[in-house]
């Protein structure tokens, strides 16, 4: 696995941004040859306007009429930048702001989901020790309507919302009481109006071989706690699939009652290589794994978690996967330009 400085701010627990620059690295094993992959190709690129120019968050996500939803990295407010919704034309047709819920006071914004009415969902937070926890929701045209506040006590950093209402969100928990109490994983699903309904748990993930021993003692170093899921996405089956950041690659298929419906294992190109990000579409999803410079798209199928293909995505485009077509076969990238523009980029194997 390697690990990346980047171009700007890194919110905790959320794998984000634009320019990345690999510097530092973790031991990687490779005992094996990776596996063959087929070439991606480009077939169309468009530069967006101006004013998405500069730094991106990621991931981004995309709804069924190839729609990109794109966060905006704002130096002014790292932690609340907007998101800005592209058609397929590469023309933006609207902006959701979460400084528009200036009511709720807002500290942080994390995860989002495109909805259903053309608008977006997204998870929000106010304070650290004891937060109070906001979907906010967006209508088609960037305007707020009325938040709905979580009844929970954690800092949430996944998020996705079930097509009948519900919500799943994902962070981080602690007694703000008890100063040596340690952060643990959360994970719950919330009904539409905010209360709880069921707290979901997942199996621990071995340590990982590389785990430093404390010079004094000889002891091992605890690591440090990680977040149950990496990214989220309602699926067309009405449940959600929610990967893990693990190699192989872990999805869980998430049904509105908050039951592990499966887990599907989509292995890495390689042993040890992570997943960065994943998207749904039809029958199949697409994970993304990005190592060396390197990125690499496993396509499986979204019921068995059988591989049906590998990619090797274009050189130079990063990891910023931003969507993915099943029925066209078709892969959507987000780049950083000349003078900063943002280029979203189309390809495919030919």
């Amino acid at each position: 696995m390697r690990a990346f400085t980047i171009a700007a701010v890194l919110s905790f627990g959320c794998p984000l941004v634009a320019q990345v620059s690999p510097t530092l690295q973790h031991p990687t094993v490779k005992s094996r040859a990776p596996i063959s992959a087929i070439a991606l190709h480009e077939s169309s690129r468009k530069s967006i306007a101006s004013e998405m120019g500069g730094a991106f968050m990621f991931p981004s996500k995309c709804d069924a009429d190839g729609n990109l939803y794109i966060r905006k990295y704002a130096t002014d407010r790292p932690l609340l930048g907007p998101i800005v919704k592209i058609d397929p034309e590469g023309k933006r047709v609207a902006l959701f702001d979460p400084a528009g819920f200036s009511q709720l006071k807002l500290d942080r914004a994390d995860a989002f989901s495109p909805a259903p009415d053309g608008g977006l969902d997204q998870i929000a937070a106010v304070g650290v020790s004891k937060p109070q926890i906001y979907v906010l929701h967006f209508s088609s045209d960037g305007s707020p309507s009325s938040p709905v506040r979580l009844d929970a006590d954690f800092q949430p950093y996944q998020f996705a919302p079930f097509a009948g209402g519900n919500l799943l969100a994902s962070g981080f928990q602690r007694d703000p009481q008890n100063k040596s109490d340690p952060e643990r994983a959360f994970t719950a699903v919330f009904s539409a109006d905010g209360q709880l309904l069921a707290q979901l748990s997942f199996e621990p993930l071995p340590e990982p071989v590389h785990a430093a021993a404390k010079p004094a003692t000889g002891e091992l170093q605890k690591p440090a706690p990680t977040l149950d899921l990496a990214d989220s996405e309602p699926g067309p089956d009405g449940n959600i699939y929610a990967l893990r950041r693990s190699s192989p690659a872990l999805v869980y298929v998430i049904s509105p009652a908050g039951k592990i419906l499966r887990t599907l294992k989509v292995n890495a190109p390689a042993p040890g290589v992570m997943p960065n990000t994943f998207h749904v579409s039809a029958n199949r999803l697409a994970v993304s794994f990005w190592e060396d410079n390197t990125h690499t798209l496993a396509v499986a199928d979204a019921q068995t978690g059988r591989r049906i293909a590998t990619y090797s995505a274009p050189t130079g485009l990063g990891p910023s996967f931003a969507c993915y077509s099943a029925d066209e076969g078709v892969f959507t990238f987000l780049h950083l330009g000349e003078g900063n523009t943002l280029e979203v980029i189309r390809a495919e194997a030919r």
